[in-house]
């Protein structure tokens, strides 16, 4: 499977390109400088795009699926929130669909459809990029997780369409493995599914959830 990765810059991002390769998948980087691009090819891309050079649609093109990693560092720190970028994820979705890519994982935040406490924002403010892709008549996966930490993957969690807690952490390693187990699960496919560290390894816990 030929998979574009947007979302590189971080830890989380690196590690969904390793583990594609490690898969035997194609992995597709897409970066904002050249400077990342002998990053990613050590990491196991296959190709790797420059924002600043290439054709923003051209990264997408023979690509069976798209995997949009959030941004949970760059600009957050760790274990803050994640910031979707809603006009990226807007370009992504109308890219993947031109070039008829059938598959679209987004990572996501807990809470993204609860409003800022004290803000004057309306629900659908944070919610509007996964409203975005769940109307685009792609087959997607949302997974909204717990706090994003830089700790070693312990390969085990829980995952749940509604967990009790909203503040769990979770490795970025473990994300990254959600992510990939997730791309030919269909258990996974259209729904937006919350996850956070737990006691259930990867990808049983994906098999497990229920309507």
């Amino acid at each position: 499977m030929r998979v574009l990765v947007i979302g590189t810059e971080d830890l989380t991002g690196e590690h969904v390109i390793k583990q594609l390769s490690d898969k035997q998948h194609e992995a597709v980087a897409l970066v904002g400088t050249k400077s990342k691009v002998e990053d990613m090819g050590r990491l196991g891309a296959k190709d790797v795009f420059v924002l600043e050079n290439d054709d923003y649609a051209q990264a997408f093109s023979a690509c069976d699926a798209v995997i949009y990693v959030g941004d949970a560092s760059a600009r957050t720190g760790e274990s803050k929130p994640i910031l979707i970028d809603h006009q990226s994820v807007i370009d992504s979705v109308q890219a993947a669909k031109d070039q008829g890519v059938k598959r679209f994982l987004l990572m996501s935040a807990m809470r993204a459809n609860e409003t800022d406490k004290g803000g004057s924002g309306t629900d659908g403010a944070k919610n509007q990029p996964e409203e975005l892709l769940r109307n685009a008549e792609l087959t997607y996966t949302i997974l909204r997780t717990g706090k994003p930490v830089d700790k070693p993957g312990k390969g085990r969690v829980e995952a749940s369409l509604s967990l009790e807690s909203k503040e769990s952490e979770i490795p970025k390693e473990d994300i990254a493995t959600v992510l990939v187990e997730a791309l030919e699960l269909e258990e996974a496919y259209n729904r937006t599914i919350e996850v956070s560290s737990g006691e259930m390894p990867i990808r049983e816990a994906l098999q497990q959830i229920r309507n």
